[in-house]
């Protein structure tokens, strides 16, 4: 007696099954199955995960695929099954090939592979099916003799999930018996309780686009039968029953996992991986230090170079090499490192990072560690915008097939999961944000129905509404469509559909259907090529001042320990600088007040939750208020760039190697046990870490005591090999905003077109670095921000109705020869633009060059348009411009320039209660840092407005309040708020509240609003 299901699909079957992979083998285990068989929809999408899933739960894996086949004038659907490995790299193949094929794999194919596959017909649909519901003998005869006959391994598939199906069964079972076939009973499985074919429909709906209106659920039988409830079903053919276990007999697949699936470098000359890299190594040793050369460098880069060697990493290293350099010799800016690989001076030397591990005493273990054989991990920053060349260039090197970009799932979300639920459901709009508004992210639908009365109350109300609730809390978390990680590339040197099936991606490069943790897990070489946005404001800046200023300027040159640049850093005005611009970054900075790169480093290290709370005392330390304790003598050299606070994991390490005598890289070991605070791992590593302490002459106290402080940091250590390569960047930035502030914020405001608040931000920056910022101009304004005599003009893209077309075209125009006059203008460009994008133009100024007030210019407008649509003989000289001396009001201009622009460029409506603050002694959002009281009254323009829930599921809020110069945080909790507070948006308000503190960064609690203006 046995049974196992053949034809079971899960959630990875896209919107076609409700089966989580856990609940799957959750199942399995409690009902102590042998085996279980996936075989999702025309994909390989959950293989490995099942696999491995398997394994761990003591079960027997049966892979598989079900698969649309395509002849000559028919379409089919088997299911195929892998016999061994051979077969589940047929699979992979098949999978590739239906993927890239539209969905469907040639008849003819699918034959020639299948000699390590199960193959079983549909007992639903296709030829068989078809033939057999129109009483086609000759046509189901044929289709056997000339298809089914040649497959090795061939089973008919027999389904009963309705009155259809089961008739079908019966005469397939017949047939098979003239022809001499082996019949096998399914059971399309796309849900575990019989219950939840609900959620199946709905799923179905959702994929379709459609209504579900009145719909009865009838397709109930999709669900894990039990043998029993089978062997039922198919009493009148035991045999198909049995046949399950015949066919799971005849399969077993192992799947090679954690293999080192490196893909060699072809290097020049049949040199060795190994000696090539040597080469160039001690090559870039030279380059790199020239008469500084010494022997720590020489002997780093030997020990280095033996590990790497040792642990047959050198081909690694050379692929990064090689497109880096492909990179830097295209003019790609590359970052100067990203994690732990900037400890590497094999990285340092061959111009992988550009962080010299020996000057800032990085670790080289904390990347690749002897005591811990794993894939070494390289992650490169790339400007964003040309990343994809690097990719292809890779692509092109190493073969289309050999380089993948890599596959991840998007999910229902809690508010997703709502909305696409009761969109089928036909809710009226209002209703379905009505309840969105009590869903927020991070929580569960489930959670959120437990924590809030009100969304229980209202639900009470609306009884239908509750229901569609509930079954929004099932689909939640299932994958719901494809898409492709945002950095992660695999490489290879054999073909990639030996190992995971394949799909097209956007950009021309194939797409695993792996995801990330699956291919890992396989051992294939995963490299993360990340694009990062400030790396193209640098090459932007650079750009400027070699074209506008100094052409000989280089980066790399700039004085690390400029005076300016320290100066402008300690003062928090950093908005626009990476890694320093959020505004509890700016109040560490002004606090620590950094003199140097270790400073910045550290403040990048400590500015997260639980490490900031060492900032006032780093501050402290480093002002001389506080002395400085290292806990023992032996930790002054280790905690001495950071007055005696462990900030990095690298000094845990440290720590470990100088008191105890560990190596580094079983220090790295250590480090990683007791950060994952498992309460055996932490006894036996305190016995051996004081053990050895002792050993070295440490009091048993003291070394319990420092392990203590292991134990304290081990969660709270950065990465300080991330933490200077980042912080190298922060400096760059900040040097070229100190050195050149126009092309920094020209720069930066380019680069946050389509943000109406950052743009507000960043002007206000600008302007409190004196630099002036013109209006927006049809003669003078481009695409960027423009650099005019060190003022920045305004660019075109950010008003409204000039969208990017609009501005190209004016731009062209342009070109022939700069607009004469209001009328030369409007004649020139009335072919490509309307009334209201010169409506725009003129309210924000971009016309005011021709000598007319806007009045005057709206007033024309109508009759320019009339007068130029006719063609010759109709001069400027013919038309009058008629001149209105009455000009729009200060506050209509502002208002204006707010609609078409979403900020105010040239004046602030905060002085429309300039003289009320001054008599009443109200403060401005940027008087904050400035005044040490517990309460106090400001006044803002209510800038950004934030509903949330609280815990209790109570409406919250928080408003941003602004100045010319800075933003506030208003929190307003929910014993204050009122939903009329959101009509506040836009508005200049005096509110009243509690000065707090809340990341290093000051902010108002709500009391009262005084005034609205």
């Amino acid at each position: 007696m046995g049974f196992t299901h053949l034809q079971v699909r899960s959630a990875y079957s896209l919107l076609n099954s409700s089966i989580k992979l856990a609940d799957y083998v959750s199942l399995a285990t409690l009902n102590q199955f042998k085996s279980l068989a996936l075989v999702e929809e025309g994909s390989m999408h959950s293989a490995i995960k099942f696999y491995i899933a398997c394994q761990k739960a003591g079960i027997k894996p049966i892979i598989g695929m079900s698969l649309k086949i395509r002849g000559e004038g028919f379409e089919d659907e088997w299911t195929l099954l892998a016999k061994n490995s051979k077969g589940y790299e047929t699979l992979l193949k098949l999978a590739s090939l239906t993927a890239l094929e539209d969905g469907g794999a040639d008849v003819e194919e699918v034959i020639a592979q299948s000699s390590n596959l199960i193959v079983i017909t549909s007992g639903e649909r296709g030829v068989l099916v078809s033939a057999i519901e129109q009483h086609q003998e000759e046509r189901l005869n044929r289709y056997y003799h000339q298809y089914l006959k040649r497959l090795e391994h061939l089973y008919i598939g027999l389904l009963r999930v309705n009155h259809l199906t089961y008739e079908v069964s019966r005469h397939l079972i017949h047939w098979s018996e003239r022809v001499g076939l082996k019949t096998v009973a399914l059971n399309d499985v796309r849900y575990i309780r019989k219950e939840d074919a609900k959620t199946l429909t709905f799923l179905r709906a959702i994929k379709e686009n459609q209504s579900i209106g009145q719909t009865d659920i009838q397709d109930v039988e999709r669900y894990f039968k039990t043998e029993e409830e089978m062997r039922a079903l198919f009493a009148d053919c035991p045999q198909a029953i049995d046949m399950t276990e015949e066919i799971v007999a005849s399969c077993t697949v192992k799947i090679p996992l954690h293999q080192q699936l490196l893909p060699k470098f072809p290097t020049p000359e049949g040199a060795s991986s190994d000696s090539y890299l040597e080469a160039l190594c001690y090559k870039g040793l030279m380059k790199r230090y020239g008469d500084n050369l010494s022997p720590v460098h020489k002997n780093r880069l030997s020990y280095e170079l033996s590990i790497i060697k040792e642990m047959g990493f050198a081909d690694y290293f050379l692929i990064v090499w090689d497109f880096i350099k492909y990179a830097k010799m295209n003019q790609i800016f590359v970052g100067p490192g990203r994690g732990s690989a900037a400890g590497s001076i094999v990285s340092y030397v061959l111009g992988i990072t550009n962080v010299d591990p020996i000057k800032y005493n990085l670790l080289f273990e904390r990347f690749l560690n002897p005591e811990r054989i794993s894939m070494p991990d390289i992650d490169i920053d790339f400007q964003d915008n040309r990343r994809d060349e690097v990719i292809q260039y890779v692509q092109t090197k190493y073969g289309s097939r050999c380089v993948v970009q890599i596959a991840t799932f998007g999910t229902f979300q809690s508010r997703s999961a709502w909305r696409d639920l009761a969109r089928i459901h036909d809710v009226e709009t209002q209703l379905i944000n009505k309840v969105a508004g009590y869903i927020y992210s991070g929580v569960t639908l489930k959670d959120i129905y437990e924590q809030s009365r009100e969304l229980r109350e209202f639900f009470s109300s609306y009884p239908k509404l509750e229901v569609i609730y509930q079954e929004a809390m099932k689909i939640e978390g299932l994958p719901r469509h494809t898409s492709i990680h945002a950095a992660g590339v695999i490489i290879s040197d054999h073909d990639l559909t030996d190992y995971t099936a394949i799909m097209e991606g956007p950009t021309g490069v194939y797409v695993s259907q792996y995801e990330a943790e699956d291919l890992e897990a396989i051992g294939l070489l995963k490299m993360d090529f990340l694009g990062l946005k400030n790396l193209n404001m640098l090459q932007q800046i650079i750009t400027l001042i070699k074209k506008k200023s100094d052409p000989t300027f280089d980066l790399t040159a700039i004085d690390s320990n400029d005076a300016k640049t320290y100066e402008m850093i300690a003062k928090g005005q950093t908005t626009g600088v990476f890694q320093l611009e959020s505004e509890g970054m700016r109040q560490v900075l002004k606090k620590v007040c950094p003199t140097s790169l270790e400073d910045i480093v550290a403040c990048n290290a400590l500015f997260r939750p639980g490490p900031m709370e060492s900032i006032p005392l780093f501050a402290a330390r480093k002002h001389h208020e506080q002395p400085v304790d290292y806990y023992h003598p032996s930790l002054q050299g280790i905690l001495h760039n950071t007055y005696g606070i462990i900030v990095y994991q690298e000094q845990i390490m440290q720590i470990a190697n100088v008191v105890s005598g560990y190596t580094l890289g079983e220090a790295d070991v250590l480090r990683r046990a007791v950060s994952k605070k498992k309460k055996d791992v932490l006894e036996e590593e305190e016995r051996k870490f004081v053990a050895k302490a002792v050993e070295r002459g440490y009091p048993i106290e003291i070394a319990s005591q420092l392990y203590a402080l292991i134990l304290k940091f081990a969660n709270y250590g950065f990465n300080r090999s991330h933490a200077v390569a980042y912080s190298m960047i922060a400096y760059q930035m900040a040097y070229l905003k100190a050195h050149y502030p126009a092309y920094f914020m020209s720069v930066a405001l380019t680069n946050v077109i389509g943000s109406e608040r950052h743009t507000s931000q960043y002007i206000r920056e600008a302007k409190q670095l004196n630099l002036s910022i013109l209006p927006p101009s049809v003669n003078k304004s481009g695409l960027s921000y423009q650099i005019e005599e060190n003022q920045i003009r305004f660019s075109l893209l950010p008003i409204k109705h000039i969208g990017l077309n609009l501005a190209r075209q004016l731009i062209e125009e342009r070109e022939a020869g700069l607009f004469k006059s209001v009328y030369d203008f409007v004649v020139r460009t009335r072919r490509f633009m309307n009334q209201r994008a010169y409506e725009g133009l003129i309210d924000v100024g971009a016309l005011d060059e021709f000598g007319y007030n806007r009045t005057t210019l709206h007033h024309n407008l109508g009759a320019i348009l009339d007068f130029s649509k006719y063609d010759g003989g109709l001069f400027e000289t013919d038309f009058e411009i008629q001149v209105l001396h009455k000009d729009l009001s200060k506050l209509e201009m502002m208002k204006r320039e707010k609609e078409l622009l979403g900020f105010y460029l040239n004046s602030h409506p905060i002085h429309m209660l300039a003289k009320a603050a001054q008599e009443n002694g109200w403060y401005y959002p940027s008087d904050i840092m400035n005044i040490n009281l517990s309460q106090a009254t400001f006044i803002g323009f209510v800038e950004k407005f934030r509903e949330i829930r609280d815990k209790k599921g109570k409406l919250m809020a928080f408003m941003d309040i602004t100045d010319e110069h800075m933003s506030l945080t208003v929190t307003v909790f929910s014993d204050v708020y009122t939903s009329e507070y959101k009509s506040l948006l836009g508005k200049v308000i005096a509110v009243n509240g509690r000065i707090n503190m809340r990341n290093n960064e000051k902010n108002l609690n709500l009391s009262k609003i005084i005034a609205v203006s």
